[in-house]
C-alpha cells in the first residue's frame, strides 16, 4: 500500500471522497429530519392547533354564559381585561 500525500495529487481525490462523503450523510441526515418531523411533529402540531381552537372557543361560550348569568361583580370582572391586549397579541418590544 502505498503512502498519501495530503498536500500533493492524494490530497484532492482525498478531499472529493470527504466532500462526497460529507453530501451523502447530510443528505441522509435531512431526509431522516424530514420523515421525523411528517409523520411525528407535523400531526402533533395540527392536533395541537385544533385543541387551542377548541378551547379558544369553550372559553368564550363560558364567558357568554357568565356574562348572561353569572353576578355583577363576575361580569365587571370579565369585562376588566377587554380593554388590555391578550399575552399573544401583545408587541414586543
Amino acid at each position: 500500500m502505498r503512502d498519501i500525500d495530503y498536500t500533493g495529487s492524494s490530497g484532492g481525490l482525498l478531499a472529493l471522497a470527504f466532500g462526497a462523503g460529507w453530501a451523502t450523510a447530510t443528505t441522509m441526515w435531512l431526509a431522516v429530519a424530514g420523515m421525523v418531523w411528517r409523520f411525528f411533529l407535523e400531526p402533533r402540531i395540527t392536533q395541537l392547533q385544533s385543541d387551542l381552537q377548541a378551547n379558544r372557543e369553550q372559553i368564550m361560550r363560558l364567558e357568554t354564559a357568565l356574562l348572561i348569568h353569572g353576578s355583577a361583580s363576575v361580569r365587571k370582572a370579565i369585562r376588566a381585561p377587554e380593554c388590555e391586549p391578550a399575552a399573544d397579541e401583545a408587541v414586543t418590544p
